[in-house]
């Protein structure tokens, strides 16, 4: 039977957060890796464990898992993980700890209060798996072990052995041959400057500053207009004066008066049924005459305006709002499928606002409204 610490520390390796209902939760937070510079010793990343007393509702999780692993009933994993409740806080109360395996363990401090403290030995990262600590030599352990190289090449010179013992130092390279009258110390050839890279580099930059230091004032004209051009930059560029010559402009002509609603239809044959009047000078508005049409302006109906300024006029029916263009774009092209007008009228408070169309009158706009909630869009009026 698979008891209920083990499947904590399994759920940990795979969740950051487990419950215990009625007791409480660990919660898990990804933690970097550390490198220990004084002690030598590289830790790589793991999982991080809290313990909160406030999380005791159950989410399921923990009694669900119990359930699957022992193949048992739902209601009877939920009796034996309120049992193991029972069972550790009487253990607490009696001053004992707890231990989960893979987690840590439990205790009381002097004030009744919880304290959880994780076990360091086992790693609840899946992508650390397998990594240990990485140990390095520090800068002491090298400069120990340089000191000892030293110290033994010195005391081995009096022996009678002849081999060389050849030192590495930072500066020098010391050779030494035992049995020898003089020690030899040779400079080490490959020294480099740093200050020559540095002038090198110094006048790569510099050069190009004092150039176009003297060039950008002399020879452009940055100082008067203001306006520095990629052009400025290229000291091989001409720049060439603009030459303009006078034309008489044609004389502009007069624009035709609109004709009237009345004259238009007066003078329209009688066989016309639908008319196209010139509100202005880019708005024409489509009017069916009736049958029964004496060509008076008082009995034309305008039936709808199919052209692109029906966002200028004052009554617009808003069908919705989005802060999504994606989802504004969507409603245009479902009501358009329905075959409504639709398109996105403006953008206010960082929400786009969908009509449906538009009205310059009130009856227009009813018969708008009711086209629209005919089928099945709902909407309300925005008036400029």
């Amino acid at each position: 039977m698979v008891s209920v610490e083990q499947l904590i520390g399994e759920l940990l390796l795979r969740h950051n957060c487990v419950i215990i209902p009625s007791f409480g939760g660990f919660v898990a937070k990804q933690a970097p890796a550390v490198i220990d510079f004084k002690s030598g010793v590289m830790t790589p990343p793991r999982k991080s464990l809290l313990f909160n007393r406030q999380l005791i509702n159950n989410d399921g999780l923990l009694i669900a898992e119990f359930a699957v692993a022992n193949s048992i009933q739902y209601n009877q994993a939920t009796d034996t993980v309120q049992q193991l409740v029972g069972k550790w806080n009487d253990q607490l109360r009696k001053g004992f700890r707890i231990t989960i395996d893979k987690v840590g363990f439990l205790y009381f401090d002097s004030e009744k209060n919880i304290c959880f403290e994780q076990d360091r030995f086992f790693n609840l990262l899946l992508e650390s798996y397998g990594l240990g600590k990485v140990h390095f030599l520090t800068e002491s352990d090298v400069q120990l072990a340089q000191k000892t190289t030293i110290e033994r090449a010195i005391s081995g010179s009096d022996s009678n052995e002849k081999q060389p013992a050849i030192l590495f130092d930072t500066e020098k390279i010391v050779a030494e041959t035992v049995g020898a009258a003089e020690t030899k110390v040779i400079e080490h050839p490959a020294t480099r400057s740093k200050t020559k890279a540095w002038r090198y580099v110094a006048a790569a930059c510099l050069l190009p500053i004092a150039f176009y230091s003297f060039w950008l004032p002399m020879r452009t004209n940055v100082l008067e207009s203001g306006m520095l051009s990629i052009k400025d930059f290229n000291p091989f560029y001409k720049s060439q004066e603009g030459t303009y010559e006078k034309e008489e402009l044609d004389k502009l002509e007069k624009r035709e008066a609109y004709t009237s609603l009345e004259e238009s239809v007066a003078n329209l044959p009688s066989d016309v049924t639908v008319y196209s009047y010139q509100y202005d000078e880019d708005l024409y508005i489509p009017v069916r005459l009736p049958a029964t049409s004496n060509g008076s302006a008082q009995e034309l109906e305008t039936v709808q305006l199919r052209n692109a300024d029906q966002s200028t006029l004052a009554c617009q029916f808003i069908v919705g709002c989005f802060g999504s263009e994606e989802n504004a774009n969507n409603l245009v092209s479902a009501l358009k499928t329905e075959g409504i007008d639709a398109y996105v009228y403006d953008e206010s408070n960082g929400l786009k606002r969908i009509s449906a169309g538009g009205s310059a009158t009130e009856a227009g706009l009813q018969t708008l409204i009711s086209n629209v909630e005919a089928k099945g869009f709902d909407g309300w009026v925005l008036k400029k």
